[in-house]
């Protein structure tokens, strides 16, 4: 069952309470489903789009392009309620974090992290998908964080410090793409960042990214890949009061199901290796999307030479896609 504590009902695709009118207006005329003879369109990129287009290309235009939606699966329910269950825990917080930072201050661990667990929202129903378990350990992590502040430090500098200056920030930015053949393609860039924090010197900004499901070492690219198109969209955003991206990480607290390697929360300088090459990656990836729209060409996952059948058997597209049971080694 999902449940969404938060009263304005968590992500809307279009929020009209977002501050910036041109990027609403630009929004407005972007299409996930854009066709070079769309004059009067551009085309909609997020995260999820490109991750969508590059784990299959097929899978992106059944869903993106024509519209198609896949099943439900347990994994979607559970990401969803601990998305919206951690949205909501950071707004709870605020009430009471005054008496959680005295019991810090007092050396009363486990009386602090009880208070915050505490502050979880309760579904009508129990959750049954893990979502209680990946909380508790998320909310665990927050109290680490919490334990690194001296003592000594005033709840104001926990406010500022501790506390997300965006969560489940929405944010919009529009640039040009350039295809392989030299064509200038405009995209409006959308998505959400699930929290913004201040980096410990107050001169940047630090993302982080929360997922719900295995965390894999190989993994640590895509998950730069998906910051860097972060930081881009608010580099090509009016969020003129966003200090610059001095760092990102991800929180994967249900890291071991499903054969993973553990529970992972992790974090990067963008002046490291993953920054420097991150945005190479990201415009290479929006370079392929804005070439398959221009040709139509939109090459489903068994027909590359890099072909795992773990994408096609994982596919909620599965059962409506003609080719995830190529024989990719058959004689043609």
């Amino acid at each position: 069952m999902r449940f969404n504590p938060n009263p304005e009902g968590g992500n809307n695709e279009r929020d009209s309470r977002y501050p910036y009118e041109d990027m609403l207006k630009s929004y407005d005329k972007s299409t996930y489903a854009w066709q070079p003879d769309m004059e009067d369109k551009i085309l909609r990129v997020s995260k999820s789009s490109v991750g969508t287009f590059d784990w299959c290309q097929q899978q992106y235009f059944l869903e993106k392009i024509l519209g198609m939606r896949g099943d439900e699966q347990d994994y979607h329910i559970r990401g969803s309620n601990v998305h919206d269950a951690v949205e909501y825990w950071w707004k709870a917080i605020e009430d009471v974090i005054e008496d959680v930072w005295q019991l810090v201050r007092e050396n009363k661990r486990e009386q602090a992290t009880t208070l915050c667990i505490e502050a979880l929202p309760v579904p009508p129903s129990p959750y049954i998908f893990g979502e209680v378990e990946q909380l508790h350990l998320w909310v665990k992590w927050q109290m680490d964080r919490l334990h690194t502040y001296p003592k000594e430090v005033d709840i104001s500098t926990i406010r500022r410090r501790w506390f997300p200056v965006g969560n489940e920030s929405e944010v919009h930015g529009a640039r040009i793409v350039t295809s392989s053949d030299g064509t200038d393609i405009p995209i409006h860039m959308k998505g959400y960042i699930d929290r913004i924090f201040l980096d410990d010197d107050e001169a940047g900004i630090v993302l982080m990214e929360l997922k719900t499901g295995k965390w894999k070492d190989r993994k640590r690219a895509d998950m730069r890949a998906e910051m860097q198109f972060y930081r881009m969209m608010l580099e090509h955003s009016q969020h003129m009061e966003f200090l610059p991206v001095s760092g990102w990480g991800w929180e994967f607290p249900g890291g071991g199901i499903n054969g993973g390697d553990g529970p992972l929360w992790d974090y990067e300088s963008v002046t490291g290796p993953g920054g420097r090459y991150a945005p190479k990656t990201v415009e290479k990836r929006l370079q392929k999307l804005v070439d398959a729209h221009l040709t139509g060409e939109f090459t489903p996952a068994p027909l590359l030479k890099k072909y795992d059948t773990f994408k096609c058997e994982w596919c909620d597209f599965m059962h409506e896609c003609p080719f995830w049971k190529v024989d990719v080694n058959e004689d043609s």
